[in-house]
């Protein structure tokens, strides 16, 4: 059995709450053609995503965690965000999020398989 600590537990919802806001985000404010009606609600998603990403990853940089975790969980606040701002109405931020949202949950469960300083035969 693994042991979670809160502050871990609370770390991997705020990680969690922040995918699961941007990628409905992303669902929403993605177009083919026309812009649909709920295009303003997605945006303001996806931008509520990119501010928990980037506050689990300053949480995660000032505790103890590896380094990849800590860029995987950065990574989506800085690039799908950044996206959002700076093309409104582009397909690179759903590109980019159906690739680094799950490579931030993936490295959040990681985490919490094995956090750093637990040797690898230890139970």
């Amino acid at each position: 059995m693994y042991r979670i600590r809160w502050a871990e537990g609370v770390w991997a919802l705020l990680v969690l709450l922040a995918a699961a806001m941007m990628a409905c985000g992303l669902a929403d404010a993605f177009t083919f053609i026309v812009a649909a009606a709920t295009y303003p609600v997605g945006h303001r998603l996806v931008l509520l995503g990119a501010l928990g990403f980037a506050g689990a990853a300053v949480w995660a940089w000032l505790r103890p965690a590896r380094r990849w975790v800590r860029v995987l969980t950065a990574l989506p606040a800085v690039v799908v965000g950044g996206l959002a701002l700076q093309f409104e109405d582009g397909g690179w931020g759903v590109l980019a999020g159906l690739v680094l949202i799950p490579a931030a949950v993936f490295a959040m469960l990681a985490h919490l398989r094995r956090p750093p300083g637990v040797a690898r035969h230890e139970k």
